[in-house]
């Protein structure tokens, strides 16, 4: 049985520690890993970069996994004009920087970088420091002379090179540049006021502040990007040179190492206080490594050992074992000259442990074995220390007492559960098994759990439960040593898990990806694995077709919809086969795309501007057809511009067979209908080029109707040979008839021009034409004209009717409707009752209207009473009502404001009806 944990605590100031291992051995050969290596460590402590210490540049930078797997090297051919300065991580993706002002940035471990030079576009950040005690450095960097303009130029040397989250920090001579990650923008902040021979190092200090060790101080430079300005504020220390800084992980603690003095200082963040002075005189060696451990300890490196001290320069340190030299080794020093594997001066008989600070802890790396040193939680203690009397301490007890004692197990459990934190002991053992890294102690804790779970009585939710069970097995899968991704669980909560399942696909872990997605059910993170698989499998399958790759893609894309109907987006998917050269993979791809205007946008992007193009228009994203029309239109010759104009499905088909079909002329069509018509003369030469007389005629025809000059005397002739042009080229009868009818009232137009003295031109139909002649009273020649051109009898009255009653033209209108009538007998072809409305809405006489309505005959004789209630002929009302023996309307009308014959005689009326 494994040993109760806390046996191998360490006690610091009533402060318990753990040092935890979390690899015992390691899968490489490497030998002293600090005195041969450059190591640089990634943000979560995942990865290791290492580069030999025996050449002046790396040439070659080996990557590892935290358990000593191999993942990735990088070969670089160094020169004395480009080579390698400096490497580091962020997160898990790897930057390279060099001397010729450049870096690159490396997203994956598949050689997939991008190159960026971090002194082009430079914004300048404006300085709005107070002045400050600064000696002014004046300018000490190193000038050349440029022989083509004999101008002096000054040479900026790499001093420094720092990583901070989103940016990378570049030290020159009198400057430091500042280059945004997540959108490769530079900055330059100048440090003209400071001497650059004295400054010792740079930090961090948070997302805007770094710390400078300068001189004997420490100036914060505070910078704010979005307004482009900057401030150095000076500390004003004396007990420096500071040579090594660190901030604590929260930032609010600082420790300084002045190695003249041997002196380490942890001061507040508001350099207001000193909390610690520690003195490194009586230690083994100097600190090769000074590192917080939390936010209240610091931890050194030392030659075999490693100290923890915290506040009240209390101390504890645990050791490591001498590496004793092989006594049959004998001195060899050709193998020592060549210095392939150790230096002259490295005291190989010690262990020098690198250091890397977490958000909860410290990792411990040598060359053989990992370890992680961190603050015990309270619930940790609770659970495990010898003689607690915590709820989860009993029910954890429980679990040794059930094969021995099974009675005194169920009845401290019983005990739980009666004074009611059973459900405490649980959620306690819960959050600690989180936190144990010894498989046997997990197993252990989650029986506690179990068996707590079938004493609680009340409801518990076992959700709660599972998903523990599931992140602990999920964390153990991480930490194996084939993975190698060794992380607490407040590590992976610090950077998600989204970061977690990037870690695994950079590793090609994608059936372990999709296995902790389901096991978690972070669905939403299953589509990052499925791009990732693809653009992996473009980028190994070189000899495979672009159509056989398409179809393996698909089939992957699709299997993850029931109705298989891809549901992810392709845009990262066809932005690799773009760079792999594969165009028609990439073109293939673009149809996969769920999204309309993706697919589009996507097209574009990749220039493939006529897919785009017949995309737009097959899904109806009409404005953003025309746009793309008027750009191609704008940029490209007109032959070029109209072959566009006239593709064909043909082209298309090869590419987009099963999705989208573009009929033949639809995008001439599309570009006639929305912008050629605006543009006459493109859209005449588009017509002459393809050779379309009959649409070229048309368009002639209807440009010329758009912008008619009718007091033209040559506008006849022009206009009607246009028309006769458009007859001879038209084959649709219907089409044909309709410029004929044309031709006819053009020559009628002629006609009564001429009768008339007036223009008839702007006239421009015979409806048109007849209401012209009706207002000049010529009613005879509209009755011809419209006989002439089959206008029905009943549509010229309604014509006569409506404009002579608009026109206020009532005498002409009742001439018009007796002029062949006896006025007792009058007809109407239309019926009386439109010419009773019209003369209503007009206003016209009461005599005209009464007239109109004892001759409408077509309807009710209540409709009657009420016309003539309506033009205050009550009389004739009343008349109507009493021939249709309506006692009802004659006592209402008897009952209105009327004079009294009126009333008399509806009173004879009612009296006749014998009421």
């Amino acid at each position: 049985m494994a040993s109760n944990p806390s046996l191998n605590w360490l006690n610091l100031q009533n402060v318990y520690y753990s040092l935890d291992s979390c690899y015992d051995s390691l899968n490489w050969t490497i030998q002293n890993l600090h005195s041969n290596y450059k190591v640089v460590i990634s943000t979560n402590c995942t990865l290791l970069a290492l580069a030999s210490k025996f050449v002046n540049y790396p040439n070659i930078i080996d990557i590892y996994s935290i358990s000593g797997n191999k993942i990735w090297s990088i070969s670089y051919n160094n020169r004395p004009e480009d080579h390698i300065v400096d490497f580091y991580f962020r997160n898990e993706d790897f930057v390279l920087v060099f001397n010729n002002n450049r870096y690159r940035y490396y997203s994956d471990y598949k050689t997939v970088f991008n190159e960026y030079d971090f002194t082009e576009n430079l914004i300048k950040l404006e300085d709005t420091s107070s002045p400050f005690n600064s000696e002014t450095g004046g300018s000490n960097g190193h000038y050349i002379t440029n022989l083509e303009n004999n101008l002096t130029e000054e040479i900026f040397k790499i001093f420094e090179v720092k990583l901070w989250k989103d940016y990378l920090i570049i030290r020159q001579n009198q400057r430091l540049i500042i280059s945004d990650l997540n959108n490769f923008t530079n900055y330059e902040l100048s440090l003209s006021s400071l001497d650059s021979s004295q400054i010792h190092n740079i930090n961090f200090l948070s997302n805007s502040e770094i710390l400078i060790s300068y001189k004997n101080t420490i100036i914060i430079c505070r910078f704010e990007l979005k307004f482009n300005n900057y401030e150095l504020i000076d500390q004003a220390l004396t007990d420096g040179p500071f040579t090594s800084v660190n901030s604590s992980p929260n930032g609010n603690l600082i420790c300084l190492y002045n190695n003249k003095s041997s002196t380490i200082y942890v001061i507040h963040n508001k350099f207001d206080r000193i909390l610690l002075e520690y003195n490194t005189d009586g230690e083994s060696s100097i600190p090769y490594q000074i590192e917080w451990c939390g936010n209240d300890v610091i931890v050194l490196s030392l030659k075999d050992e490693i100290k923890l001290i915290g506040p009240g320069q209390q101390s504890i340190s645990h050791y490591y074992d001498l590496v004793v030299e092989d006594e049959d080794d004998e001195f060899d020093i050709d193998r020592l000259l060549k210095g392939t594997n150790i230096p002259l001066t490295q005291d190989i008989t010690y262990i020098i442990p690198i250091l890397k600070t977490e958000p909860d802890g410290l990792k411990i790396i040598t060359s053989n074995k990992v370890q992680f040193l961190s603050r015990v939680p309270d619930s940790t203690i609770s659970l495990y220390q010898i003689g607690s009397s915590h709820p989860s301490s009993i029910l954890l007890d429980c679990i040794d007492k059930l094969s021995i004692h099974s009675s005194k197990a169920d009845t401290n459990i019983s005990l739980l559960e009666s004074d009611g934190s059973l459900l405490i002991a649980m959620k306690t053992c819960l959050e600690v098994v989180l936190d144990e890294f010894n498989q046997y102690w997990q197993k252990k804790i989650l029986r506690a759990v179990s068996f707590g779970k079938t004493y609680y009585h009340d409801y518990y939710n076992s959700e709660e439960y599972l998903l523990t069970l599931n992140k602990v097995r999920v964390l153990n899968q991480l930490r194996s040593s084939s993975i190698g991704i060794f992380l607490t669980y407040k590590e992976i909560e610090v950077c998600g898990w989204e970061e977690i399942i990037l870690m695994l696909l950079r590793r090609d872990q994608h059936l372990l990806a999709i296995k902790i997605i389901e096991s978690l059910n972070l669905i939403q993170l299953k589509n990052t694995v499925y791009i990732h698989w693809c653009c992996n499998k473009i980028r190994k399958e070189a000899n495979i077709s672009d159509k056989e790759l398409y179809d393996i893609i698909k089939n992957r894309l699709t299997s993850l919809s029931n109705s298989k109907i891809n549901t992810i987006s392709v845009d990262k998917i066809s932005q690799v086969a773009y760079e792999e050269g594969r165009i028609e993979l990439c073109k293939l791809l673009i149809k996969l795309e769920p999204s309309i205007k993706q697919k589009m946008i996507q097209f574009l992007k990749y220039e493939e501007i006529e897919l785009a193009l017949a995309e737009a228009i097959q899904s109806g994203e009409n404005d953003l057809a025309n746009i793309i029309l008027l750009y191609l239109q704008n940029t490209l010759t007109i032959s070029q511009f109209f072959r566009i104009l006239n593709q064909n499905e043909t082209k298309q088909s090869q590419i987009l067979s099963d999705r989208l079909f573009i009929s033949d002329e639809l995008i001439g069509n599309f570009w006639i209908n929305n912008i050629g018509h605006e543009q006459p003369n493109i859209l005449n030469a588009y017509y002459t080029q393809e050779d379309k007389i009959v649409e070229l005629t048309n368009n002639n025809l209807k440009n010329f109707i758009k912008n008619p000059d009718y007091n033209n005397e040559n506008y006849y002739k022009n206009y009607k040979s246009h028309l006769q042009r458009a007859i001879n080229r038209s084959n649709p009868k219907r089409v044909n008839k309709m410029y004929q009818h044309e031709l006819e009232l053009l020559d009628l137009q002629k006609k009564l021009g001429e009768t008339y003295i007036t223009n008839f031109y702007g006239e421009k139909s015979v409806t048109e034409v007849l209401i012209k002649l009706i207002e000049m009273n010529q009613l005879k020649p509209a009755s011809k004209i419209a006989k002439e051109f089959k206008i029905s009898l009943e549509k010229y009255w309604n014509l006569v009717v409506e404009t002579l009653a608009s026109g206020k033209e009532f005498d002409k209108l009742y001439g018009f409707i007796t002029d062949t009538n006896d006025i007792s007998n009058v007809k109407s072809p239309i019926g009386f009752k439109p010419i009773i409305e019209a003369c209503f809405k007009y206003n016209g006489p009461k005599d005209h209207l009464s007239n109109y309505i004892k001759n409408c005959n077509n309807i009710d004789y209540t409709e009657k009473v009420e016309y003539f209630i309506k033009n205050d002929d009550i009389d004739l009302a009343a008349q109507e009502a009493f021939k249709a023996k309506d006692i009802r309307i004659l006592q209402e009308l008897s009952q209105t404001n009327i004079n009294n014959n009126i009333k008399n005689i509806i009173g004879d009326y009612i009296s006749k009806l014998g009421y």
